[in-house]
């Protein structure tokens, strides 16, 4: 190859890691689609397309990577929804206690400055749109520290595209400061209580167990901080609305 050549090869690699770089600092972590997220699949269906996809376990085993060697309290989640959002609403996880038992409490309710961003859906021209909200204290933090620096995010969003999930799995913020309030030991239970549209989560004690569980979340949980235990965690739900967050040892 002419020194010509090498010169024009090296312009072309800086350009492009510039375009990327650019795009990396234009990402809106904020933005909402209530339209989309209405469009969503039901659990059960989504669970089943995605495990129609044989390269599922080596994906996990990228991303369960990425999060270790950075130490980054990120995830993914199963696409889904369990009601509809009207015009104007997001989905917001809160936590507070409910019938004596801590629970994390998501339902439709207006934005706020107190709720932050927690998960995202991948749109076109590598855009993304908000999945769910939180109003954890470490969500935010997370949040923060991928606003000043998004690489990780862009990686595993990249990743999630290269292997053709866009619409079956969503970047996710694992960490979250009320787990203190938890027996995690025991694993968490989510059922979908339709009177109120609201998602409950408490302890799996303090619920009433489901069958049929689903997995809806996949992490490396990287400190005390992150639901799970010690090593990956895995959510689970089921199609009679009820959700297990189960923790699956590492083997290696």
């Amino acid at each position: 190859m002419t020194g010509n050549n090498l010169t024009i090869k090296k312009y072309v690699l800086s350009y492009l890691h510039f375009q990327k770089m650019w795009a990396i600092n234009q990402i809106d972590f904020t933005q909402f689609n209530s339209i989309k997220y209405n469009t969503l699949l039901k659990v059960n269906v989504a669970s089943n397309i995605l495990h129609q996809h044989s390269n599922f376990v080596e994906f996990l085993e990228k991303i369960y990577s990425l999060t270790k060697i950075h130490s980054i309290e990120l995830g993914v989640r199963l696409i889904h929804r369990h009601m509809q959002v009207d015009e104007g609403k997001v989905m917001i996880e809160k936590f507070q206690f409910h019938q004596n038992s801590p629970a994390f409490i998501t339902s439709a309710d207006s934005p706020t400055a107190q709720a932050f961003p927690a998960s995202w859906l991948l749109e076109n021209d590598d855009k993304i749109s908000v999945f769910e909200y939180s109003t954890d204290v470490l969500v935010k933090h997370v949040l923060e520290k991928l606003i000043e620096d998004p690489s990780i995010f862009v990686n595993i969003c990249d990743l999630i595209r290269e292997y053709h999930f866009e619409n079956l799995l969503a970047p996710c913020i694992t960490a979250r400061t009320s787990l203190k309030h938890f027996e995690k030991k025991d694993g968490f239970l989510e059922i979908t209580d339709f009177e109120t549209n609201a998602s409950i989560v408490k302890s799996k004690k303090d619920q009433e167990v489901g069958d049929a569980m689903i997995p809806t979340l996949w992490a490396y949980s990287v400190n005390d901080n992150c639901f799970g235990c010690d090593h990956r965690c895995v959510i689970h739900c089921s199609s009679n609305n009820h959700c297990n967050f189960h923790c699956t040892k590492e083997n290696h």
